[in-house]
């Protein structure tokens, strides 16, 4: 077997939503807090894979050439040319409008397989078996959803085809778009990570659950009329748990729980509430 220097032995993806606006990368490896090295993402601009004997410059520095204009090929040319290292990398790099590209340098340890195609880039390091990277590809391919639960689902094909030769230890979840950050003034939609677990997958979607709950918000067609009879539930609701002020009104009795309780994203007000507050609260498990 061939020597070389270590690194995150992995298998990933990047993907972009062009229609959302959205670009991410999911990732898992038998390597503590892959997310800290591996998956990089910019909003409006692409997302890049970082790994084998990972060169995380190229994160940044891809990036900056994407946004620059070059195709994620071009990138790819320009990361790899100059590096002496090349042949133990590995990277995939997806620009916010499709085009993608991955490459596997030579001295990476086998089984060592990358897929491209619109919209994604799947690719992956010491594998079970070279069909890792294409069952990545097709589930994020056929499957409908937001960006990152296609890309989980991705994430879970591949462990499913296979995974990594030395098994699982951490797994992460990066989507961006301009303004989805928390407070509007920055891009990071989402950034899950898991840094040591013995089904770091699982805990994953868990963490993106969680995520689901606490920062997004119902359809318009779906939120709910706060008339007389639901008042007089959520009264009763917000009263049996302590959360109820008779000298404040529904609005900001409710208002002052979903803060609380960091679900103030969840905050519709105009005379409405989301239905997932309802379930919240009909569940009793918040004081």
């Amino acid at each position: 077997m061939r020597s070389h220097p270590s690194g995150p032995s992995t298998y990933s993806i990047v993907g972009v939503d062009p229609e959302a606006g959205e670009c991410g990368v999911a990732v898992q490896s038998k390597f503590l807090a892959v997310g800290a090295f591996v998956p990089w993402a910019r909003g409006a601009v692409g997302a890049v894979a970082t790994q084998a004997f990972a060169e995380i410059t190229y994160g940044r520095r891809g990036l900056d050439l994407l946004e620059s204009g070059l195709t994620p090929q071009a990138v790819i040319d320009t990361l790899v040319g100059g590096d002496e290292l090349r042949e133990h990398r590995q990277v995939g790099i997806v620009s916010a409008d499709g085009e993608s590209a991955t490459f596997t340098g030579e001295d990476c340890f086998e089984h060592a397989v990358g897929v491209s195609g619109a919209g994604f880039a799947a690719q992956g390091n010491i594998l079970t078996s070279p069909d890792v990277p294409a069952a990545m590809a097709a589930t994020f391919t056929e499957m409908e959803g937001n960006l990152a639960a296609r890309l989980l689902a991705a994430l879970g094909a591949g462990q499913e085809a296979g995974g990594e030769k030395r098994g699982m230890e951490s797994a992460a979840l990066l989507v961006v778009r301009p303004g989805g950050g928390y407070g509007g003034n920055n891009d990071r939609w989402l950034d899950l990570r898991v840094d040591h677990s013995e089904s770091p997958i699982e805990e994953l979607s868990r963490l993106l659950d969680l995520h689901t709950l606490y920062f997004d918000k119902s359809a318009e067609a779906d939120l709910l009329l706060l008339d007389d009879e639901l008042r007089s539930e959520m009264r009763g609701l917000l009263d049996s748990i302590g959360w109820w002020d008779a000298e404040q009104t529904i609005e900001d009795n409710l208002q002052a729980w979903l803060g609380w309780h960091n679900l103030e994203e969840r905050w519709v007000g105009d005379g409405r509430v989301d239905p997932v507050v309802l379930r919240e609260l009909r569940g009793g498990t918040r004081g």
